[in-house]
């Protein structure tokens, strides 16, 4: 095996491991509703991975914006809660704490996204794994 396969597969492990830890990440379970769901966990994976932020700090975020809805919401049955939402909440604050991340360009961008006819691509799940060459230059 070459450097470049182990260290692919040391990675898919980690990455792997980090599902495993999710709600619905053991095998038989729905780990992702919803397309956008699978997206921002990609991306606070991807964060983490290229240095943004410590992942124990994700994590106390995440457990921060789980309370704190916890703590604002009557009945813990409704219908409002989601997991990924929180997940959300979680990886805006670490990058924003950590310099990487603007609030007022998410506010931005959410608004140009949620203006955005439906149908228009991001709204249609893409089941096939994504490979990124990182030899390759962008």
């Amino acid at each position: 095996m070459s450097a470049v396969a182990a260290v692919d597969d040391t990675q898919r492990r980690a990455v792997e491991d980090l599902v495993c830890d999710l709600p619905g990440g053991r095998p038989g379970e729905l780990a992702f509703d919803k397309p956008w769901e699978i997206r921002a966990f990609a991306l606070a994976v991807a964060a983490h991975q290229a240095g943004h932020y410590d992942w124990a700090r994700f994590q106390g975020a995440l457990i921060e914006a789980i309370k704190q809805w916890e703590s604002t919401t009557p009945d813990l049955a409704d219908d409002s809660w989601s997991y990924y939402e929180h997940w959300v909440a979680a990886l805006e604050q670490v990058l924003a704490d950590a310099g990487t991340l603007d609030a007022g360009d998410v506010a931005t961008r959410t608004e140009h996204v949620l203006a955005m006819p439906p149908n228009r691509n991001h709204h249609k799940a893409i089941l096939e794994p994504i490979a990124i060459d990182s030899a390759q230059p962008a």
